[in-house]
């Protein structure tokens, strides 16, 4: 075994003392005239979390009671110690990491921060290296840096020495950023080799037999390939992708995930493997992989973060070959509330108040992309109740609610919004979400419901909440219906939030607030600087902005005379909204986001 005693003194570790089960053990000088432990015995007992919950009182970060809360918790989730003060919201994880990197003598790194050799991440095998959660990532005057969850785990430390021939230099990082490093330098090269590899035998073989030719369209015997595709579906969630594209192109396979709704390539592969891991997409959302010229719709589930995460898969052939979209539906996204999505105060109180309506249509409105499904599911889980017969008729259902009941749209056997909405006013419902009024007949049958003594909520494809009145009196609904049927409509979009860990502000100039004709003075705005976690960009997530159009008599009247959505506009404004522009403003200034994305959503609109 190695000297661990000296790594621990040439690290100038804090002598501490550990007594369990009548063991004592001090790493100090002063305990060599003491009777040593067995080395091996020694890390049969040992276990860190015992002494740090000690140490984290001793330094005055947490007291008894707290951590008595994080160890009751321990005890019944199984989680580790550190996890345990997380979610009780008793340390930050930041704060965490620093401590424990101080308990234990071991720097800490954060691996969003350092590039890692992919050479040097395939030293240790993928297997060991995922069992014990490590990855190296340097090598420095001939040793060998390696980031672990464990960096006292001295048996595989010495594991290391021996496998690799270096000296060990252990670092302590987060499981999940280890996980995802593994993922990205070692399952995908890994993966990638054998895959190239499997083709140059599928060349071999072509020429001479059909039947060993064949055996490669099945990818459930190819693990390379589900390895593959596993490892780049589970990074796409674990980065809160909403989308991955998996792309042929004239000299390589790419693949893209959308991030905060901008697209990024994360990964390009030789052309030659897309058929493997198309082939691979369409067996697990059980498509047909034969059919190569017609698009194809699938639906999978993953396994990812400990959640299981449903999948909607689209394909569609291309001169290049096929490509794959997968839609990631996050059910986290579906437990939103409506704060959580960026309403400011007024406008969420404006929402409450019109869920309280007995009766009539509540509209949310904006172009594709902007969140309205979201924030119609968050309206749901406000109205959720046993007392309440809630169901929701979509194309396709998204998510699931506990409480209401989805009906799926299915044009192949003819059950359209139309008719799946005659059968739910014959199911005595209370509350009706449709998910998208798109066209005469669903809008008829939408406001006889709100008429007739029911809840509808529904969402429109217009730029603003003003427009979405013309648009329904063009599909040729009267006025009169919707001046009374019409209760409020939400206006939305979504803008990236701007990173906390490297924004910066500045003084806004004369010229620009000039430029940009600005009614009112920001002062100090935030700018977007970028860093590794938020890869570069300056943004991390997305929050939305709002407009909330109320149906007060100034607004009938002017739908009854058919005045147009900029007249609508102007009378809403005056009686108090607040614009889409204006509460992007609003945001600026409270750091939440930048100029560039309101702008940007202004010029759309």
């Amino acid at each position: 075994m190695m000297d661990f005693k000296n790594w621990f003194n040439q690290k100038k570790h804090k002598p501490w003392k550990r007594i369990k089960s009548g063991i004592d053990f001090d790493m100090s000088k002063e305990a060599s005239s003491k009777k040593q432990l067995n080395v091996k015995e020694w890390i049969g007992h040992y276990s860190y979390e015992d002494n740090f919950g000690e140490y984290l009182l001793d330094q005055g970060k947490i007291d008894s009671g707290q951590l008595f809360k994080a160890v009751e918790r321990q005890k019944q989730t199984g989680e580790c110690l550190e996890d345990c003060l997380v979610s009780e919201g008793i340390l930050q994880r930041e704060e965490l990491k620093i401590m424990l990197s101080s308990f234990l003598g071991v720097n800490w790194i954060r691996m969003t921060e350092v590039e890692i050799d992919q050479g040097i991440a395939c030293l240790i095998p993928e297997e060991m290296a995922y069992r014990y959660s490590l990855i190296p990532f340097k090598l420095q005057a001939g040793r060998l840096q390696v980031a672990m969850v464990d960096p006292l785990n001295f048996q595989v430390l010495d594991n290391i020495r021996v496998l690799t021939g270096y000296d060990v230099e252990p670092f302590l990082a987060e499981r999940g950023e280890i996980r995802a490093a593994l993922r990205k330098y070692v399952t995908v090269e890994n993966s990638l080799a054998k895959l190239s590899q499997s083709h140059r035998e599928e060349l071999k073989y072509s020429k001479f037999d059909n039947e060993q030719f064949n055996s490669f369209e099945n990818p459930d015997e190819d693990a390379p390939t589900v390895r593959l595709v596993d490892s780049l579906l589970v990074e796409a969630v674990l980065l809160g992708a909403s989308d991955v594209h998996w792309e042929p192109r004239a000299d390589q396979f790419v693949v893209r995930y959308r991030i905060d709704g901008q697209l990024e390539t994360y990964q390009k592969f030789p052309l030659e493997v897309s058929r493997n891991l198309i082939s691979r997409l369409k067996v697990m959302s059980q498509m047909d992989i034969a059919e190569k010229r017609l698009p194809q719709d699938g639906r999978t589930e993953l396994l990812a973060a400990g959640k299981r995460i449903d999948l909607r898969l689209n394909s569609l052939p291309t001169v290049y070959g096929e490509k794959v979209a997968v839609r990631i539906l996050n059910p986290d996204t579906a437990q939103r509330t409506l704060r959580q999505l960026g309403m400011r105060t007024g406008i969420e109180n404006g929402m409450r108040l019109l869920l309280k309506q007995p009766h009539g249509i509540i509209l949310v409105v904006g172009p594709t992309g902007s969140g309205k499904t979201t924030t119609l599911y968050a309206l749901l889980q406000e109205l959720s109740s046993e007392r309440l017969n809630i169901v929701s008729i979509e194309d396709p259902v998204e998510y699931q609610l506990p409480g209401v009941v989805h009906v799926p749209v299915n044009n192949k056997i003819g059950l359209t919004f139309a008719k799946g909405l005659r059968a739910i006013l014959r199911q005595d419902p209370d509350v009706i979400m449709i998910g998208e009024i798109r066209d005469e007949e669903t809008a008829r049958i939408a406001i006889t419901a709100a008429l007739t003594g029911h809840l509808v909520l529904s969402t429109l494809h217009t730029n603003t909440a003003a427009e979405a009145l013309p648009r329904l009196m063009d599909m040729g609904i009267e006025p009169y219906l919707l001046a009374g049927a019409i209760r409020g409509v939400l206006s939305q979009r979504l803008v990236r939030r701007v990173c906390e860990s490297c924004k910066e502000t500045r003084v806004l100039t004369r010229l620009e607030q000039e430029s940009l004709e600005l009614e009112e003075k920001l002062g100090q705005i935030t700018v977007a600087s970028g860093c590794p976690c938020c890869r570069e960009s300056g943004y991390s997530g997305r929050i939305g902005l709002h407009e909330l159009l109320l149906f007060d008599p100034t607004i009938k009247d002017l739908v009854l005379a058919r005045q147009s959505a900029l007249a609508i506009e102007r009378a809403a404004l005056s009686a108090g909204m607040t614009s889409l522009i204006h509460d992007g403003l609003y945001k600026v200034r409270q750091g939440l986001t930048t100029l560039e994305e309101v702008f940007i959503h202004k010029e759309c609109s």
